[in-house]
């Protein structure tokens, strides 16, 4: 009876809490959505740039801030940012966060295309002049740095901020703190935490793409953290340019040696690194991802029609895997990125590749070591030799071939001094046979 009463006791605070969710939700119906982006601006920032907005939409977010502590990053992939920033019927509001942190080159620019642009205490924008990739040298191309120039001014003019500080910040890569920039008119606030910043931006009026002049209400709201999806976080793996360079070299050997190689192992794993690869340097993300599935089903439908490959089935597993993680949704190169982190990735990719070259130039070697082997061997197989012992099935005796002594055995009795015709070799141990007519 105990036991019952225990049971309905459960289901019923089980019921009560289910209940009470949606009455807990909705004593809070004002909700600010916060994206933390602490990394390289790239395809795995925009991808959850445009999951949380889907979210704030979901939840009918009062706003979005954006957390930007970050040393730059791809220019391509920060258009598509300030595109998503400016279609947006959700105010956004980006802020330099925490204190200490910036937000250079393509951080800035999308701190500028915000509705909104907040700094915490002793943080840093500015540095956009580009860099040209591989060599990492500033650009100095008149065309590429006044169209740059001109369209951080048209931001600035676009949200009443000081277009001469933000011509700077491209043609001489200045960088301001907060204090500054908010006495510049660079920004329009400074915050020590998220919760004060959603004080002091409440009630400023800003422009939206569909309702036009909306007024912010973000006073006493919840905050809603937005963590990256398992979709996007296998694309901050990929995506990180040292990660995603060593894919893409290693998916080039791969392929490589794959040729120089007996069976298909090589060519398989380099296809799936070098795919992985050019989806982490952002080259047609859904057109690879699409490329990585198809061959992850050819790859599981070639072992099932011919089982006992072994190599195949788990390829085609992993590529299915990936694929389907890769695409997922919930609901010329130049780089945007602060010197210090570009050399450092540039000393990364120097070693790796001089690593991977003498790797491959051993193997290499190897390869035409063995290749040499085989050949000596083939050469070997067929030749005649002559006996200095009496062979018999029981013993071994020595032949002679080419100059050189060898031990040999046969299947039959020969007597020394009689010629012999070589069929396989057995270690050290040469296998021959009576030449007929001999």
């Amino acid at each position: 009876m105990s036991i019952r009463i225990l049971n309905i006791a459960s289901i019923s605070i089980l019921i009560f809490m289910l209940l009470s969710i949606p009455f807990s939700l909705s004593l809070k119906s004002e909700v600010v959505v916060v994206i933390k982006l602490d990394s390289v601006i790239n395809v795995s920032a925009l991808e959850l740039i445009k999951e949380g907005m889907d979210n704030a939409h979901k939840l009918d977010a009062k706003a979005i801030v954006l957390l930007l502590d970050t040393p730059g990053g791809l220019l391509d992939a920060t258009f598509d940012i300030v595109t998503l920033i400016e279609q947006s019927s959700i105010p956004i509001i980006s802020f330099v966060y925490p204190k200490g942190a910036k937000a250079w080159s393509a951080g800035t620019i999308i701190v500028l295309s915000s509705h909104v642009a907040a700094m915490a205490p002793h943080s840093i924008i500015g540095s956009c002049q580009p860099r040209a990739y591989p060599s990492g040298e500033l650009i100095d191309d008149p065309k590429l740095v006044n169209s740059l120039t001109e369209f951080l001014m048209q931001k600035a003019e676009m949200h009443s901020r000081n277009e001469m500080i933000v011509a700077r910040f491209v043609k001489e890569n200045l960088n301001i703190r907060a204090e500054d920039a908010r006495n510049f008119n660079v920004i329009e606030r400074v915050a020590s935490t998220i919760e004060e910043l959603l004080e002091i931006v409440d009630g400023i009026s800003v422009e939206l793409a569909e309702k036009g002049l909306v007024t912010i209400q973000t006073r006493n709201a919840e905050i809603h953290y937005f963590g990256p999806s398992m979709r996007v976080r296998v694309l901050r793996i990929v995506s990180d340019p040292t990660i995603a360079y060593l894919l893409f070299i290693l998916g080039v050997y791969g392929i490589i040696f794959g040729f120089l190689t007996v069976g298909y192992e090589g060519e398989i794993v380099g296809g799936i690194l070098l795919i992985l690869g050019l989806i982490g340097l952002g080259f047609y993300l859904d057109l690879f991802v699409t490329v990585l599935l198809i061959l992850g089903g050819i790859l599981v439908f070639v072992e099932m029609r011919q089982p006992g490959l072994q190599f195949f089935g788990p390829a085609g597993v992993f590529c299915l895997i990936v694929g389907s993680l890769l695409l997922l949704r919930f609901g010329p190169e130049r780089w945007l990125i602060s010197s210090e982190w570009y050399w450092f990735f540039m000393t990364i990719v120097i070693a790796l590749t001089a690593i991977l070259t003498g790797f491959s130039v051993l193997i290499l070697y190897k390869l035409f070591k063995s290749a040499k082997g085989r050949l000596a061997i083939l050469e070997l197989i067929g030749g005649v030799a002559h006996t200095i012992d009496e062979i018999v099935p029981e013993k071994e005796g020595f032949v002679r071939f080419r100059g050189e002594y060898w031990r040999a055995r046969s299947n039959t009795t020969i007597r020394s001094g009689e010629k012999v015709k070589i069929v396989a070799k057995d270690g050290s141990v040469l296998i021959v046979e009576p030449i007929k007519g001999e």
